[in-house]
């Protein structure tokens, strides 16, 4: 009799631990990939891209995983010539190289509903380990009744890490990239 207890409780809390676990699907309609780099010492030139998908695997508001993938052709700085510009061999090759990938690989709690994703971004055949700024902003049902969670990462990469314009001076195109991604992501 013990015994089937102890099994049943045990089932119980694997069931509700499950249950607090989900995979999720980025919502792109409502998520988004923004960045930005300093221009000539002065300015800054702010983008996105339009473009991407993921997974997302969190478990009471701490991600388990992330994988995205970014399609580069879909970049957007509101300038057509500076795009084309972006997406030629100097910058991004999108010839060669079409995708940009995130995958993480650690997660760090800070707080509530804050912490460090850790995982390495690939551009230009280029894997670089990324820290990334992570803050939960909840979850809830859609209109639909499906589960959603919403989260925001920032963070900075090096322009010359992944030989973006590599003879260009920082005085004219600044080497830090500000990143800030917001995402809304549904149940599966």
């Amino acid at each position: 009799m013990t015994k089937r207890i102890f099994g049943s409780a045990l089932c119980a809390m694997l069931l509700v631990g499950f249950a607090n676990a989900a995979n999720y699907d980025i919502d792109v309609t409502h998520s988004s990939t923004n960045f930005k780099i300093k221009h000539l010492s002065v300015s800054n030139v702010t983008g996105s891209f339009d473009k991407f998908s993921g997974i997302v695997d969190i478990e009471n508001g701490i991600p388990k995983k992330i994988d995205a993938i970014i399609n580069v052709d879909s970049i957007n700085t509101s300038n057509t010539a500076r795009d084309n510009h972006l997406k030629q061999a100097d910058f991004f090759d999108i010839a060669k190289f079409p995708e940009m990938k995130f995958v993480m690989t650690e997660f760090k709690k800070d707080g509530d509903n804050e912490g460090k994703i850790i995982g390495n971004l690939t551009i230009k055949n280029v894997t670089k380990p990324v820290t990334l700024n992570y803050e939960f902003g909840g979850q809830s049902k859609n209109q639909k009744g499906i589960q959603i969670v919403g989260f925001s990462l920032e963070g900075k990469i090096k322009r010359s890490d992944f030989s973006f314009a590599p003879d260009t001076s920082t005085l004219t195109l600044g080497d830090e990239i500000k990143i800030n991604i917001e995402v809304e992501a549904a149940a599966k």
